[in-house]
């Protein structure tokens, strides 16, 4: 067995790993941590003290092919060994021919072989001279053939001793890493001007064009010509127009072949689900121009990476990736949550801001976009108390069964953030207005009378009038959508516990009602440390269990 997507009935995905649906508290380890076993080895005991279930660790294709065709794996397999011992799965990247656009990954006898492997070339250095770059180009029979050789090995290797071994310790696969050409919009090597030059591959424009109604907005608002038929028989700029758009289609198109060789040759070999992740492009109101944290123009982020305006290549070009994941830092996580969900697919994160900003994030793409994961980057590389993903991953461990059967079920479903904001200055969350089943619920900051604090949470309709409130810092008005009703009220509202760490059951704890409920009007998750400022009647209660159950009426 292997681990496996399976897609629910009422829309989205669940991971199953040993034969059970599971829900991932994961963590991205900084990128040489798993390079060393014992280094590792006082790494997962905080790992575990954090509430992480999955560690997402890369695996250089340097370190298991030292030399060609000679492959070394005791590493790997003391890091597997140990991340069982510590209750951790793992997911891994598997940094190959592509690093952040880079092939600093590659083993020496790759790099020192630019015959064989030929780089990327782009537009002249000062001198005039063409640029020879750092990165591998992708069109190179022979870098693809060797990579996915190499990945090919790898997951056989996990396969004899992950997957035969019934431990299904490696739950998922990322291909490659934030792929892209860098500092221009593509390669202008010989090989790359050729396949420019020669008329688009029609089996892409029938591809374009059969799913020409399901396209996203990116692609359509580019290439308004798909939606009117495209010429058949010409090249990339005769079909689709010059400029960089163009070009960073042409690139995306190549990429996505190249990591589709890539993931086939491993899947071939020991099926768990892969993918592949994109450092984001920049909006207006993002952009960082230049180093990590990308920009706005292809070229300044890696151009043919699986961004949001080529999401539809990735997943019309390489079937062998089973989703394509968004890296998010400076954009916003809403929408990015949206983006990659495209056409029902599954959302991972792989990497995320790992502060409290981030970690307020993580319940929207938990609670409204079924996300299977979300990483928040070098959670290895901060002291275990300054993490805030420590507490919001604690309540998620004891919400996720009822989480992942609620997904089995289709119940409705939604997740909200507060940010925390300076005192003096503008309340940046507003409040969010969404339908549960027949009910129109008003999700807003817990007001206090002194400083308010971050909010978070999800909400689950559990049955038609009965609702699961998880969370901190907000509170619910509940009204009826029916046009007919003329009131609506609470009948209770219990605090919840789990009461049964393994299936999720949860018991009752205390009832809460009058200043708890503001009199009935609204069901209130209350912060950890309520600031009742100058007022001098305490009503607000600390957070315990961040668990409620609400039932409401109308009539």
């Amino acid at each position: 067995m292997a681990p496996f997507l399976q897609a629910l009935p009422h829309g989205g995905h669940e991971l199953i790993v040993n034969g059970s649906p599971f829900l991932c508290r994961a963590g991205e380890l900084q990128n040489s941590s798993f390079s060393s076993a014992v280094h590792m080895s006082s790494v997962w005991p905080d790992l575990v003290r954090l509430n992480l279930n999955t560690a997402f660790a890369a695996i250089g294709w340097d370190d298991i092919e030292p030399q060609e065709g000679t492959f070394v794996f005791e590493a790997l397999d003391e890091n597997i060994r140990q991340a069982r011992e510590h209750g951790i799965k793992l997911a891994l990247l598997w940094f190959g021919s592509h690093k952040n656009g880079h092939m600093n990954y590659a083993p020496s006898w790759v790099k020192t072989n630019p015959t064989r492997f030929p780089r990327c070339i782009t537009h002249p250095a000062p001198d005039g001279q063409p640029k020879v770059n750092d990165y591998l180009s992708v069109f190179s029979s022979a870098s693809v053939d060797a990579d996915a050789k190499a990945f090919r090995a790898l997951l056989a290797h996990l396969k004899q001793v992950d997957g035969e071994a019934g431990q299904e310790t490696v739950i998922m696969v990322q291909v490659e890493n934030e792929a892209g050409v860098l500092g221009d919009t593509r390669d202008r090597s010989a090989a790359a001007e050729e396949a420019f030059r020669s008329p688009v591959p029609s089996s892409f424009l029938d591809a374009l064009d059969a799913n020409r109604t399901s396209l996203n907005k990116h692609i359509l608002g580019n290439f308004p010509l798909i939606t009117k038929g495209l010429k058949k028989g010409v090249s990339w700029e005769a079909t689709f127009g010059p400029g960089p758009l163009t070009d960073e289609l042409f690139m995306a198109y190549h990429y996505a072949l190249y990591m589709d060789k890539v993931a086939g040759a491993g899947k071939s070999a020991y099926s768990v689900p892969m993918y592949t992740n994109a450092a984001l492009r920049a909006t207006r109101h993002t952009a960082r121009d230049g180093g990590t944290g990308g920009g706005a123009a292809p070229g300044i982020y890696p151009c043919g990476g699986p961004v949001d305006t080529v999401i539809d290549v990735y997943q019309l070009v390489a079937p062998n990736l089973d989703f394509v994941s968004p890296d998010i830092y400076f954009a916003d996580y809403e929408t990015m949550c949206q983006e990659y969900t495209h056409r029902g697919m599954t959302l991972v994160i792989p990497e995320q801001r790992r502060d409290e900003y981030g970690a307020l994030r993580t319940w929207v793409a938990m609670g409204k976009y079924g996300a299977l994961a979300t990483a928040p980057f070098a959670i290895d590389t901060l002291p275990v108390e300054d993490v805030a993903f420590q507490r919001h991953y604690a309540l998620l461990r004891d919400i996720t069964p009822t989480l992942l059967a609620a997904r089995r079920n289709g119940s409705p479903s939604t997740g909200f953030f507060f940010d925390a904001f300076a005192p003096g200055t503008e309340d940046p969350g507003s409040q969010k207005e969404v339908t549960l089943g027949e009910w129109n619920l008003l999700i807003e900051r817990q007001p206090v009378f002194g400083h308010p604090a971050p909010g978070y949470g999800l909400i689950i309709l559990t049955s038609a009038d009965t609702f699961l409130l998880v969370g901190e810092g907000f509170q619910v008005t509940f009204n009826s959508a029916s046009p007919n009703a003329v009131f609506t009220g609470l009948i209770h509202v219990v605090e919840k516990q789990v009461v049964d760490p393994e299936t999720g059951a949860l018991g009752s704890l205390r009832t809460l009602n009058g200043d708890e409920t503001h009199c009935g009007k609204q069901a209130v998750m209350p912060c950890v440390k309520p600031d009742d400022g100058w007022y001098p009647i305490p009503t607000n209660i600390p957070s315990k269990t961040r668990i409620a159950e609400c039932k409401v009426y109308s009539f």
